[in-house]
Formats: structure tokens, sequence, C-alpha cells
């Protein structure tokens, strides 16, 4: 983590403070991740997945997010599109994406979102018709990362007709296609820097050989559940920068003669702050170890590692500023955009609200049927075994 962490200090956390105010993409930083391979970290020398490094993905993506969310996200999704690409795609539109993606040459994009279907996603009206070696694709996606800029986007779309039992498929979509357009959506608030927008097919011819080998459901499932992982990652890092900040301010700032960092109060906020960070950090490398394993994961432990890690920081970022007081209501303070970027983590890749209620009618079911299942009582000798395995 060495090359890692001199990333982070002489590249990441520079740039940080202009990237947040002027909202500028930042090319140049991925490149540089990318000669050091961090966007390749689930790869082997020979382009096979190693999915037993997903312990080492959170490590570099928890320190980069300490320094700047945006830069860990943008890192993160070419981990995503990757992925897709490398299990699902056909060996011809992996050659041509895969590699180019991994350099930071170009940026792909993971579309499942649309205007009027976020959670629900049966909802989706995005259709892909079947015409002869090609499918013709309508429909468009929203809140999109990369989307203005991407060369191409693995697209979740229903097959032949838009009513809620309609099967689907993942298609990956060249964005020079005619019919493809990828345009910035509005300005956000939080991860500033990464681009983020819409992305409209109307007519759209795709290659029936660009459709992922999967359900297409499952398929952009299995990388949904990678990206809350990733997602509780930059989580676990911002409350890594928040307990900095705070511990910093609390031991330098002094009232009444002394540090503020021996009152009672300052005390007792960080540490329930190291105490959730450690928890969220505990939670998102088990959910990594799960992944690991195949099979996109354990759904109630990946849940559990975005819903308390998202919640933690935005928690916790909050009372960092509480701490550091006047001198965090600056603009250009760390915090400021810490705490805006952590109430994005409650909210992409699934807002704590679904989570907590998946999990909550998961556990309803069991108690119900008379077995709560180890995703929730953990049997240990079944645990130290899974450890084993991945380790």
């Amino acid at each position: 983590m060495e090359d890692v962490d001199l990333f982070c200090s002489e590249m990441v956390a520079p740039a940080a403070e202009d990237i947040e105010l002027t909202a500028r993409f930042f090319p140049e930083l991925l490149s540089e991740a990318a000669q050091l391979g961090l966007q390749s970290l689930l790869f082997e020398a020979d382009g096979s997945l190693d999915l037993a490094r997903m312990a080492l993905v959170h490590e570099s993506t928890e320190r980069i997010a300490a320094e700047s969310a945006a830069v860990s996200l943008a890192v993160s999704v070419a981990r995503l599109h990757t992925y897709l690409l490398a299990r699902y795609a056909a060996s011809e539109v992996c050659d041509r994406w895969l590699q180019p993606t991994l350099r930071a040459e170009l940026f792909g994009a993971f579309a499942i979102t649309e205007p009027h279907a976020g959670t629900d996603i049966r909802a989706l009206t995005t259709v892909a018709r079947r015409q002869g070696d090609h499918y013709v694709l309508d429909g468009q996606k929203c809140w999109i990362g990369l989307a203005p800029v991407c060369s191409y986007a693995i697209v979740l779309a229903k097959v032949d007709h838009r009513e809620r039992d309609a099967d689907t498929i993942a298609l990956v979509v060249d964005m020079a296609s005619d019919g493809a357009v990828g345009a910035p959506g509005p300005e956000l608030a939080g991860f500033r820097g990464m681009p983020n927008g819409t992305l409209t097919f109307e007519a759209c011819r795709v290659p029936v050989q660009n459709a992922l080998a999967c359900d297409g459901f499952g398929g952009m499932m299995d990388g949904l559940n990678m990206a809350r992982i990733e997602a509780a990652s930059y989580s676990v890092g911002l409350l890594r920068g928040a307990i900095r900040e705070a511990t910093g301010w609390a031991n330098h700032r002094e009232a009444f003669g002394k540090p503020i960092a021996a009152l009672p109060s300052i005390q007792s906020k960080i540490g329930r702050m190291v105490t959730d960070y450690r928890a969220a950090r505990e939670l998102v490398l088990r959910a990594g170890e799960t992944f690991a394993l195949g099979n996109g994961g354990d759904q109630a432990v990946i849940s559990m590692a975005k819903m308390f890690a998202s919640d933690a920081a935005r928690r916790h970022t909050d009372a960092a500023l509480q701490i550091v007081a006047g001198a965090g209501m600056a603009r250009n303070h760390p915090l400021q955009r810490m705490d805006r970027d952590a109430k994005v983590t409650q909210i992409f890749d699934g807002t704590s609200e679904i989570h907590e209620t998946m999990l909550g009618r998961r556990v309803l079911r069991e108690a119900a049927n008379g077995l709560i299942g180890p995703s929730f009582f953990p049997d240990s000798n079944t645990a130290h075994e899974k450890t084993d395995n991945v380790r």
C-alpha cells in the first residue's frame, strides 16, 4: 500500500480542493492510478479474474476516498465495468473494451436507473427488440456515472416489450453508434468532478454478440453487488478522513486554556467515530470475502455493509463538523466535501431505506419459517471455514 499512500498524498490530496470547487473531471489522475494497477487489482497478469483480491481493493478504495471520494469512485467503476466484461462478455467485445478501460484510455458506464425506475427495476421502460443479427435499443437512463464521457455503456433493458414480467438483457453499447447519446446531467452537490448524466438510445442498433451471457437482471445485480461493496468502502474512507480532521482539530484547538480534546463531549464523539469506523470496515471486508467466493456474494452481508457504512459516514462527518465548529463552515474545508459525499453514499446503489427493508423482510420471513439463516446468525465454524478458503 506504500505506492497507494504516495499516490494519495502527492497527487489526490493536492487536487481534491480544486476538483471540489471546479467540478473538473480528472482523467490525468485516473491515468496515474492505472499505471499503479489500481483499476486492474482484480486481474492476474494473464488477464484472468482473481476475486480473492477484494480485500486489497477495499484497502486502496478506502485510502483514496479519505482524500477524494470522487477520485475513488472513478477508479472503482473501471473495476466494475471490466469485471462484467471479463465474466460475461463475448471475447471480441471483451478484447475491444477491457484493456483500454484498465489503462484509463477510455471509460465505460453502468446503466440501470431511469427517470421513473430506480429501486423498482421492473418499472424499466428501456427495450431491446431483436431484428436479425442486431437488437434495436430504445430508452433513456439517468444518474449514470461517466455518462458524458463514456465510450461504451453496459445497459439493462427489457426484451421486446415493457411489461413488468418482460425478460431482461444486458447489452454492451458502443456510444459512437447512431442513436446513442451521452449528456451531462444536473450538477451534483456530492462527488463533484465525477461526470454524471443521461444516456439516450433511439433506434440504436446493437450487435447480438454484444449481449452479456447472463440473464440481464441477474448479471447487472452481480455487478451492483460489487458496486455496493465499493460504495461501503468509500464510506469507510470518508469515516477515516473525518476522524483525521476531527482529531487534528481537537488536539490543536484550545479553549479555556487547554485543547478541546480534553473535553468529555469531544472524547465521546471521537470514541463513537472510531468504533463505527472499525465496525464498518469489518463489515465491508466480510462482504468482500463473500463476493470472492462467487455467485455475487452474500446479499444480506453486502446490504448490511453498504447501509451501515454509509449511515455511519453521514453521521460522523456531521459530528466532525460539529467538532471543528466555525472553521468547518468555510466553503473549502475538507469536511464540507466529505459531508456532502457521505450523503450521496446513502442514496446511490440502493438507498439505506431499501437495504434495511430488504434485510428486515428476509429475517422476518425466515423467522416465520422457524429458522433465521446463516446471514444473520452465522455458525462460527462455517464462518471460519469460509474465511480460510478466501485466504
